[in-house]
């Protein structure tokens, strides 16, 4: 049970690190829900896959929680500047 969580959180979060994971990361709680709504529909059906499920929505969600309080992460918004066109849209660098 732990180890099939283990597995589906590993292949969860490689798929997040393809996305780019500096951008996503400024999105956590959007994506934890996701992924734990994923699993747990991909699991449904008996306890010890509900289980798993949660065990690997957990690993997600403390991986996420801990990368966005330790690495310099990118968010989507609105950047001023004093040369035409006064407004830009694109990702902007915050740090931890």
């Amino acid at each position: 049970m732990f180890i099939t969580g283990l597995i589906a959180a590993l292949g969860m979060l490689f798929l997040i690190f393809k996305f780019g994971i500096r951008k996503v990361i400024s999105y956590d709680i959007f994506f934890d829900i996701a992924i734990t709504g994923f699993l747990l529909w991909s699991f449904a059906g008996t306890y010890s896959g509900m289980m798993a499920a949660m065990f690997g929505g957990m690993l997600v969600s403390i991986v996420l929680f801990v990368m966005k309080r330790t690495m310099t992460h990118e968010r989507l918004g609105f950047s001023k500047r004093l040369k035409f066109p006064y407004f830009s849209f694109g990702w902007q660098e915050i740090q931890p």
